[in-house]
């Protein structure tokens, strides 16, 4: 029958031998260790008297490994590091970081403000936030929570509404002239490209599927410059180089702030809108659901 009590010294001298050895120091071990030196050189004194040989030669401030303690210092280094593996592959984290997935053009616009008001908060709680635009990223097996555009039916996954698609043009003030409209840019279209993308889905709406919802018959004989996504199309739109279609809830503080002109007091409103959604039959974590609740809270974060 084993009996390690018995035949193993006390395993904190183990430790604090693996950390002396590694360093070559008593000091840089106590750094480690969070104990002060002299605790360290008395763990070693004990392990040395239940061995009854010396595992470091002591060389004023230096030390170095005895022969013995150059075949221990392999060794208790190896059983550490195969029973920390061990502990790590059955330990439960102390610690979930949520996961929350988002389209691009919602993270930077919408949800990066709303976080950061939760992350200041007394609510609190560790996340993470993964940007994309392809859908099968966010409504992933890691996504705790996904914000996606859609009309709130997503098979396997359930949640709310957070805002409403409300879509109309905008462009930079620099670039449209007093009590200009949409109509009116047309005449200068030549110099105002419509910043366009390419839909990545069967809901999402360019300026193509924007005319043929609205009967805008300009639309199709407007220059239009292909952007990489819809994010960029915001980006150069703010930069002055062309007309956007708006998100107007998405570019709130941009209108608001008049860093961005809505071209036409008329929107078009959709079915869809963008949703926070979790894996349905599957309960959120406390933390998720505290970063859930915050963002469904009505209204802007930080105004009062």
């Amino acid at each position: 029958m084993k009996s390690y009590r018995k035949n193993l010294p006390p395993l904190d001298t183990l430790v604090f031998f693996e950390s002396a050895a590694r360093h070559m120091s008593f000091t840089g071990a106590a750094a480690e260790l969070f104990v002060s030196q002299a605790a360290v050189s008395k763990r070693i004194q004990q392990l040395e008297s239940w061995l009854g040989v010396p595992v470091f030669e002591r060389r004023g401030r230096r030390i170095r490994k005895t022969p013995a303690g150059e075949r221990l210092a392999e060794r208790v280094a190896m059983s550490l590091d195969f029973l920390d593996q061990s502990i790590a592959a059955i330990r439960v984290p102390a610690e979930k970081v949520v996961t929350i997935a988002s389209m691009s053009s919602v993270a930077m616009f919408w949800l990066q403000p709303r976080l950061r008001v939760f992350a200041l908060g007394s609510d609190a709680c560790a996340f993470n936030l993964v940007s994309t635009d392809r859908p099968s990223d966010i409504l992933s097996a890691e996504t705790d929570l996904a914000v996606i555009y859609s009309d709130g039916v997503v098979p396997g996954w359930e949640g709310g509404m957070l805002i409403g698609e409300r879509l109309v043009p905008v462009a930079a003030p620099s670039i449209v002239k007093a009590r200009e409209g949409f109509a009116d840019l047309f005449a200068r279209s030549r110099e105002l490209p419509l910043l366009d993308y390419s839909r990545r889905g069967p809901d999402w709406i360019n300026w193509d599927r924007w005319a043929e919802l609205t009967g805008n018959p300009l639309v199709h004989d407007w220059p239009k410059r292909r952007c990489a996504s819809y994010l960029q199309t915001v980006g150069l739109a703010l930069e002055g180089e062309g007309v956007a279609l708006g998100s107007r809830p998405l570019l709130e503080d941009e209108i608001a702030s008049g860093r961005l002109v809505a071209l036409s007091p008329d929107e078009l409103v959709t079915s869809k809108g963008y949703y926070v959604l979790h894996r349905s039959g599957v309960a959120l974590s406390k933390d998720a659901e505290r970063v859930k609740r915050a963002l469904l809270q009505p209204g802007h974060p930080g105004r009062g």
